[in-house]
């Protein structure tokens, strides 16, 4: 409440981008420090064993996760281990170096909808120097990298962008705990994703194939409730066993409809929308999937409008096995994570559940 009713409305004053500059650097220092990363765990780490899972081999000591595009560059990984996240994500990051969409502002608030619009265009420092930065770090949690192509503000064709985000992986193959491939990332400015094609997705899952050990890796995917879609990359992804299941990435697309903040102040943000109103998008797309999933072999990952427990857990029990979250810390603060772990074991104990895994697609079994 504190977060909410005084610090962000401070915070609120100044440019976004600024404060996401800001935040890192802060969390840097903090998570830079023994001391004040154990002060930072007694505040907000929730020890419950029924929130701890296995995906993949990789054991998460709760479900909830943050997201990739907080910490593009992995300069605040420990600090953000520090505050109750069950897994910190790193990235997007590129083969090579990018400096992101140049225009200025990037990165934007709708208030009133609990959201915002990112036109960052996956500004990064390179695999090399994110790999080179990480590598002294043993976090307490799993620690992904998000992958994606260089956004160089020119087309590219699907080879060489294949080509690109085998690259990428190489430099973190002894580093990251899982990978995520961010196959369709709106804010690069190549067109159209050639992942839509599953062909191509077979390409570039068969050149990570050829590296000796693959970490559990996650295909990045953009919110369908369209069968065929869901259909065509499970067959794409099934010949490769590194390959441990599906996560939401971020629609595109305008205009946007069914929101309070003015059609046209929207207009003056360029990007895409992130936060609470693609709750329902990807709780569909989640109701689509699962049912057509092995989920003895694959499994989902939840993210978009996560505000609370009671988010996060109607996402389990549709079929989510880890979430993610990104957007709610700027409008909830950093206690939101514990909050939510809390109200996951109240929730579960409401249900007579012992373990978060009994929740994962409770709903789509029932019906």
């Amino acid at each position: 409440m504190a977060y909410e009713s005084f610090i962000r409305p401070l915070l609120f004053l100044c440019d976004p981008e600024s404060i996401h500059h800001t935040t890192l650097s802060v969390a840097r220092i903090i998570g830079n420090d023994p001391t004040l990363r154990a002060i930072l765990r007694r505040l907000y780490v929730i020890e419950d064993d029924r929130l701890r899972t296995n995906i993949g081999g990789i054991e998460f000591s709760n479900p909830v996760g943050l997201a990739g595009g907080f910490d593009k560059n992995g300069l605040a990984v420990q600090g953000m281990a520090s505050v109750g996240f069950g897994s910190v994500e790193v990235g997007s990051v590129s083969a090579h170096p990018s400096k992101g969409n140049p225009v200025r502002p990037r990165l934007f608030r709708a208030p009133d909808d609990e959201a915002i619009v990112v036109y960052y265009g996956v500004p990064n420092d390179g695999s090399r120097a994110v790999a080179d930065r990480l590598a002294p770090f043993k976090l307490s949690v799993p620690l992904g990298i998000n992958l994606v192509e260089t956004n160089t503000g020119r087309p590219t064709d699907h080879e060489q962008v294949i080509e690109e985000l085998v690259l990428a992986a190489k430099p973190f193959l002894k580093i990251a705990d899982y990978f995520t491939l961010n196959l369709n990332c709106p804010n690069t400015t190549a067109g159209k994703s050639p992942f839509d094609n599953p062909q191509n997705l077979g390409s570039l899952l068969a050149g990570y194939a050829a590296y000796e050990a693959m970490p559990p890796t996650f295909v990045k995917v953009v919110p369908t409730t369209k069968p065929e879609t869901v259909d065509r990359t499970l067959e794409a992804i099934d010949p490769f066993p590194f390959v441990k299941g599906i996560a939401f990435g971020l629609p595109t697309g305008k205009p946007y409809t069914g929101l309070k903040t003015p059609a046209v102040q929207l207009d003056r943000m360029p990007g895409t929308l992130c936060g609470r109103p693609v709750r329902a998008l990807v709780d569909n797309s989640i109701r689509t999937w699962y049912p057509r999933m092995d989920t003895g072999r694959h499994v989902l990952i939840g993210a978009g409008g996560i505000f609370n427990a009671e988010d996060a857990y109607k996402k389990i029990r549709l079929g989510a096995s880890l979430v993610q979250l990104y957007t709610a810390l700027i409008y909830r603060g950093p206690s939101l994570v514990k909050q939510i772990n809390q109200g996951l074991c109240r929730l579960m104990e409401r249900d007579g559940l012992t373990h978060i895994s009994e929740a994962v697609g409770l709903d789509a079994r029932s019906t």
